[in-house]
Formats: structure tokens, C-alpha cells, sequence
């Protein structure tokens, strides 16, 4: 296969062995290791995706998908430069919506033109540039952050749903994450016409029988078919939500 084969750090790694976690994702080859930002996890997203930079020096870092409510455009721009240098290039960033429900509970609105306005904030900001704008979602007036741009510019993802996104993402986006279903096929022959343009699918795998992920793919070789699958529709990575360290090392038996 030609396809890259990424992973997403399982959202139940003890904080305690995300070094080890680390350790293995580099070893076994992965091209990138995407850290989610969820509440459900036992430990912060730029914590872990920090230890991580500092435990690796050559796979890949994707932080997210994070959204730009919880982490506003100044706050993740200040990080990801940051992180850009000190990781030596190796940080993307993926940004979607966020959980409707958990920022409803928290008193946080969402605004439909939140993600497109949060990418062009973050390129602005991140390139060490003064920023004003006046958006929907978002207004900042004269802010030039103090930290140094990086000379490797941060890819930005969009995280992308239904047509919709779809359409907003090759239009704002460097990228685009999206979730493996019978839709993500036709979603990408229809929207993205660049074949450079990055896609990647996310696909949730255990070999353990209990709840990990809904729908989690439960065999190394349905694992492998649905990877074909995302190969053949022209996505170049693939993204495998694992649940332990079993797991991760039987993913890792695919890489090539």
C-alpha cells in the first residue's frame, strides 16, 4: 500500500504512558500521530501532544480535531508556532465545529463561519503578522502575537462532515480530515479535484470485544480492507483510532 498509515493516540492512554505510546507510534513507522482533544481523555491535548514532540524526532504530530470555541484562534496560534519550532515542522493542526452539545452545556455558541474564520485567524497569526478582523464568530483588533513564526508554515485540516464542510474545506483548508463511512468516498470525488490535496480518513480499530469506539473495526484483516478502500478512493492517509497497545502494534503489521 501506498496510502499512509497514521494513528490517532487512544483517547484512554494513561497519561503515564502516552512516553511509551510515543515511543512505539515512532518505532512501528507510523507517518503521524494525531492527538484528539476530548474531554474524555485523562490528560490535556497540548500536554500530550508536547510530551510526544518531546519523545519522537520523526513521525509526524496532528493536533486535533480541536475547534476554535474551547481553543480561540489567538490562544492555538501562539501554540502551534511554538510547537512548530520546537518540533522542528513536524505539527498539523485539525480543526472542526466541535461537540454541539458539550458547548451548549459549557454556554459556548457556535457560529456557522466559526472553523472558516479560525483557519485564516490562524495563518495570520502564526505567520507573526498584526491581525484585525471583523467576523461573525470572531473580532480582533491589532493583535501581532510575540512569538517567533516558524520557517515550516502549520498545515491546517478542516474536519469535515457533510457536503458542506466538504465544499467550505477546499476552499479555506490545507487538508482535510473526515470520519470513514460509506459517504467519505463519493464526499471526496465530488469535492476535491486537486489530487494533491490532502485527505485523510479516520477508521476505529480494537481487537478487544469491548466498547471502545462505535462501530470499531474488531479484525487486523477488515482493518486492512478498509484501508484498501480508502486507498482506491484516493485518500492518502489513513488514520486508525486504536484502543491499546495491542492493538497499535497489530495496526502497525500493515506498514510497508
Amino acid at each position: 500500500m501506498t496510502i499512509h498509515i497514521s494513528a490517532e493516540l487512544s483517547h484512554v492512554c494513561p497519561l503515564d504512558e502516552i512516553t511509551k505510546h510515543a515511543a512505539a507510534l515512532e518505532s512501528c513507522g507510523f507517518h503521524r500521530v494525531w492527538i484528539p482533544d476530548t474531554l474524555v481523555s485523562p490528560w490535556e491535548v497540548w500536554l500530550a501532544a508536547s510530551i510526544i514532540m518531546h519523545e519522537t524526532s520523526r513521525i509526524q504530530i496532528g493536533l486535533g480535531v480541536t475547534n476554535p470555541y474551547t481553543r480561540h484562534p489567538v490562544v492555538v496560534a501562539a501554540m502551534a508556532a511554538t510547537m512548530q519550532r520546537y518540533s522542528g515542522g513536524r505539527l498539523s493542526i485539525a480543526m472542526g465545529k466541535g461537540i454541539g452539545r458539550f458547548l451548549e452545556k459549557a454556554g459556548i455558541e457556535q457560529h456557522a463561519t466559526g472553523v472558516e474564520e479560525c483557519i485564516g485567524l490562524l495563518r495570520d497569526l502564526i505567520a507573526g503578522e498584526r491581525t484585525s478582523f471583523s467576523g461573525d464568530a470572531f473580532q480582533i483588533d491589532g493583535i501581532r502575537l510575540r512569538t517567533q513564526p516558524p520557517e515550516t508554515a502549520v498545515p491546517i485540516y478542516f474536519a469535515a462532515g457533510g457536503p458542506p464542510s466538504w465544499e467550505i474545506a477546499v476552499r479555506v483548508a490545507d487538508g482535510i480530515t473526515t470520519f470513514w463511512d460509506k459517504f467519505a468516498a463519493g464526499n471526496r470525488k465530488q469535492w476535491v479535484t486537486d489530487k494533491t490535496f490532502p485527505t485523510a480518513a479516520l477508521v476505529p480499530f480494537s481487537l478487544s470485544p469491548e466498547e471502545f469506539f462505535g462501530k470499531q473495526i474488531g479484525s487486523l484483516e477488515d482493518l486492512k480492507e478498509q484501508i484498501e478502500a480508502m486507498e482506491a478512493a484516493g485518500y492518502d492517509e489513513a488514520i486508525v483510532a486504536y484502543r491499546d497497545m495491542a492493538d497499535l502494534e497489530s495496526a502497525a503489521t500493515l506498514i510497508r
